[in-house]
């Protein structure tokens, strides 16, 4: 009786552990569309811009590990994209300087956020604090992404490629802020 018992429950748990979405299973051209949208929804809305001065205006990059409804697979049928936004700040100091501006001195936040695609756009970021962090992401993330937004650094990469974008702007003839 013992057997089937645990057979049973065996299998129950590797059904369920099957039918947990994987984050790391969504195509790749799919995370880039759901990744472009989040960095243009952020660079866009003047609202975004946690904990920095008012007059810098985010460029950013996004790294995607799930959405909701997790059985999409086209971008028209997403509601919320879970991510890891990373975004450096400039201001019109940095623009002035141009090229010579020193990127390791630029506000800069990373964190996981979750984007709703509205309309309106909205976020969802965790709170800041020893015991709001980690129930923030609770409440936020669904369990199968809870760990991949507990663990959400910016991968050397995506540092990399925002770097290579902010040169890119502050090289450009006129940089100016994403947001209008």
């Amino acid at each position: 009786m013992l057997v089937p018992l645990l057979l049973a429950a065996s299998g129950v748990f590797a059904l369920r552990w099957l039918s947990v979405p994987d984050p790391r299973k969504l195509p790749e051209p799919f995370r880039e569309q759901l990744a472009s949208l989040v960095v243009d929804a952020i660079e866009h809305d003047p609202t975004f811009n946690p904990g920095h001065n008012q007059d810098a205006w985010p460029v950013c990059a996004a790294s995607v590990f799930g959405v909701a409804p997790d059985s999409a697979d086209a971008v028209d049928e997403v509601r919320t994209i879970y991510t890891l936004a990373y975004c450096r700040y400039l201001s019109k100091a940095d623009v002035a300087k141009g090229p010579d501006t020193d990127l390791s001195s630029l506000p800069g936040v990373s964190m996981p956020i979750a984007v709703g695609l509205g309309p309106p756009v909205t976020y969802q970021e965790p709170e800041d604090g020893e015991g709001a962090y980690p129930d923030s992401i609770r409440r936020i993330f669904p369990k199968p992404l809870q760990a991949a937004a507990f663990r959400a650094e910016p991968d050397p990469s995506m540092q990399t490629a925002l770097d290579e974008r902010i040169m890119r702007l502050l090289s450009s003839p006129v940089p100016s802020p994403s947001h209008s």
